[in-house]
């Protein structure tokens, strides 16, 4: 029976009487560009609007963390890399009330046609956006960064963290990992270095307030895990809260 219900949860089909939120994990949202990773404005327009009919609270990081978050119907928007695309969804998300968490990899920021710049950054802080680290060059940081270039290594998780705070003025305590990918050693330099929430890719819900606050899990959004999350979403049945 025991691993019955471990089962069901994995799978996303218990209830639970714990706080939690799914936190989905998007990239670009461009009407061309040939992706896994991508949506068109128009199809994220239906994701929200799938997500409002199945009466799901879009909430903030701050309402996150100000102990406003009830119950399990909750979805946190996280967009990762900062491409300029994200500004064609601006428009509606500010519409909707929805303020995302961006992870940003500083490298690219205000130097290449197809990212973000510092102030496209400053104009969605101002709303309400969260900004998020997303290490330095978007590097894999595990353990063969580790030993292969030590230097690099901590480049990812302090100078993504450095550049970040001068720039934005914010302090910066969220990480997301690039690809989703990390090693237990990476958790320790997060936490000297002053990040408090590390957010990785693990197809299940969010806990919260969670057991592990450096191995947060996220929804990587592609067409498929759209079409699995759009199926749940209408199956009142469907939150795992046990981890």
């Amino acid at each position: 029976m025991q691993k019955y219900m471990w089962f069901l949860s994995l799978m996303g089909l218990l209830h639970a009487e714990e706080c939690s939120l799914l936190i989905l994990c998007y990239h670009t949202f461009s009407p061309h560009l040939q992706s896994p990773y991508n949506f068109s404005p128009d199809t994220f327009s239906n994701h929200i609007l799938t997500i409002q009919k199945a009466w799901y609270r879009f909430v903030s990081w701050q309402d996150v963390t100000n102990n406003t978050l009830t119950g399990t119907k909750n979805i946190l928007i996280t967009i990762d890399d900062g491409n300029t695309s994200v500004r064609t969804i601006e428009a509606l998300l500010d519409e909707m009330g929805i303020k995302p968490i961006l992870f940003i990899y500083p490298a690219i920021i205000g130097k290449v046609p197809y990212a973000l710049t510092w102030e496209d950054l400053d104009r969605m802080k101002a709303k309400g956006w969260t900004i998020g680290a997303h290490g330095y060059n978007h590097l894999f940081i595990n353990q063969q960064l580790y030993e292969n270039d030590r230097k690099a290594f901590y480049r990812e998780i302090r100078y993504s963290k450095q550049v970040l705070e001068k720039k934005t003025s914010e302090n910066i305590i969220l990480f997301g990992f690039p690809f989703g990918v990390y090693s237990p050693l990476t958790i320790e330099p997060l936490r000297q270095e002053g990040y408090r929430y590390a957010f990785t890719i693990v197809r299940k819900p969010a806990l919260w307030p969670p057991s592990d606050p450096y191995r947060i899990p996220r929804y990587l959004m592609t067409p498929s895990m759209w079409n699995h999350l759009a199926k749940l979403l209408t199956n009142t049945n469907h939150i795992a809260l046990k981890e």
